[in-house]
C-alpha cells in the first residue's frame, strides 16, 4: 500500500488571484487563501489517496515558518470555517471554493479562510505540507524547492456611528387600515441602512424589545390620556431573520401590531421590508391607531400601564465584520422613533 510521501508542486493564491490583499481587523472579516499541491508516493508518483485536512496543510509565517493561529482570536488566524456574512475583500475579489478539490492531474486544493485582530502587523503567508511519512514541504524563504507568499494588511477596523448611516421613514399599509369601524390606523416604517456606495449591513443583533408571542418587536406604547385614552403611539422592531422570509405574512403583511384582542377585540398587520435588499437594513414600524369613545383596554400583553416602553440597543455588522451600535429611545413615542448612537 502505498503513502503520501512528498510533493511535486506547492503553491498558494489569494482568492483575488492577486500577490496580496487587505483586511480589515476585527476578527470577523476574512480573505480565501488556497493551497495547491501534487502529492507523490514512496516512488515518486503522483498519490491518490486521502490527505488528512487541516491536519496536514496549514499557512504559516512566511520568513519565521510559525504557523498562523488555527481558530484563535488573536494575531492571524485561520479557518476552514467560511463565516457567510463576513467573507468579504476589501476592494472586490469572489468567494473561492472551500474544501479539498482534487484536479484530474492529481493537485489537490484546500482552501483556508485567514482573519486577523486588531494589532496583527503586515503578514507575508506562506504554505506548509507534511506528509504520511513525515517529510515538510513550505513555500517559506528559503525552503528550497518551493517558493512562494501572499501578503496580507490589515486595515484598522471602523466603527460605525449615527453619522454615516441612513434613517429615513415612509407610510406603510396595514391590513386593516380600511377597516375604520372601529380603529383608524396610520403606519410608518423606519429603514437603519449603512449610507455607503460600496458596503453594506448583512446582519444585525437587538436587544431590549419584547419578545412575548403576538408582541414580537415590540418596544414601546403610549396611550394619550389627554384624548380620553383613544390615541394609541405603539413602536416596533423586526428583528429575525433572515428578513426576506421571516416576515411575508399574508401578502406581505407580516408585522403583528397593535395587539389588543382583551377588551377593543382588535390587531392588525404592518407591511414590513417593504423594500429591495432586505436584508441589507432593519425595519421598525410606528403606529398611531384611534379607536372610539370607550378608548383602549389594558392589561393586554405586556402593556399592563398606559405607557410602557424600552430603549433597545441594535448591533450592526458590515459585509466585512465591522460594527455600529446603535439606540433608540422609546420614551417619546408619542413623536415617532428616533436613532442615535450607542453610549
Amino acid at each position: 500500500m502505498t503513502r503520501w510521501a512528498g510533493v511535486s508542486e506547492l503553491s498558494l493564491m489569494l482568492e483575488t488571484g492577486g500577490p496580496g490583499a487587505e483586511i480589515y481587523a476585527n476578527g470577523r472579516n476574512q480573505v480565501a487563501v488556497t493551497v495547491s499541491f501534487r502529492p507523490t508516493d514512496e516512488n515518486g508518483a503522483t498519490y491518490h489517496g486521502d490527505i488528512s485536512w487541516p491536519n496536514r496543510v496549514h499557512l504559516v509565517d512566511h520568513v519565521s515558518g510559525e504557523k498562523l493561529n488555527w481558530r484563535g482570536r488573536e494575531g492571524w488566524c485561520f479557518t476552514d470555517r467560511e463565516d457567510r456574512y463576513f467573507h468579504h475583500v476589501p476592494g472586490g475579489g469572489g468567494p473561492a471554493a472551500a474544501g479539498p478539490e482534487p484536479a484530474e492531474d492529481g493537485t489537490q486544493r484546500f482552501t483556508f479562510y485567514v482573519s486577523c485582530w486588531p494589532g496583527a502587523d503586515r503578514k507575508p503567508v506562506s504554505a506548509r505540507v507534511e506528509t504520511d511519512t513525515g517529510r515538510v514541504c513550505t513555500t517559506t524563504a528559503g525552503s528550497g524547492s518551493f517558493e512562494g507568499r501572499v501578503t496580507l494588511d490589515p486595515l484598522v477596523a471602523l466603527v460605525h456611528r449615527r453619522s454615516g448611516v441612513g434613517w429615513d421613514c415612509s407610510r406603510t399599509a396595514t391590513r386593516y387600515e380600511n377597516d375604520t369601524k372601529y380603529v383608524t390606523t396610520e403606519a410608518w416604517n423606519y429603514y437603519l441602512s449603512l449610507d455607503s456606495a460600496d458596503n453594506c449591513f448583512v446582519t444585525f443583533s437587538v436587544s431590549g424589545c419584547w419578545s412575548d408571542p403576538g408582541y414580537e418587536g415590540f418596544f414601546a406604547c403610549d396611550i394619550d390620556p389627554g384624548s380620553r385614552r383613544r390615541n394609541l403611539y405603539g413602536s416596533y422592531v423586526w428583528y429575525r431573520e433572515p428578513h426576506a422570509g421571516s416576515y411575508d405574512g399574508d401578502g406581505g403583511y407580516g408585522g403583528l401590531i397593535v395587539n389588543f384582542p382583551d377588551g377593543n377585540k382588535w390587531w392588525d398587520y404592518a407591511r414590513v421590508y417593504d423594500r429591495p435588499h432586505p436584508e441589507r437594513y432593519l425595519c421598525f414600524t410606528w403606529v398611531r391607531a384611534t379607536t372610539g369613545e370607550d378608548g383602549w383596554h389594558i392589561p393586554n400583553g405586556p402593556v399592563d400601564t398606559w405607557r410602557v416602553h424600552s430603549s433597545p440597543v441594535i448591533t450592526a455588522w458590515d459585509r466585512y465584520g465591522n460594527t455600529g451600535r446603535f439606540r433608540v429611545d422609546g420614551s417619546g413615542a408619542e413623536r415617532g422613533i428616533e436613532l442615535a448612537d450607542h453610549a
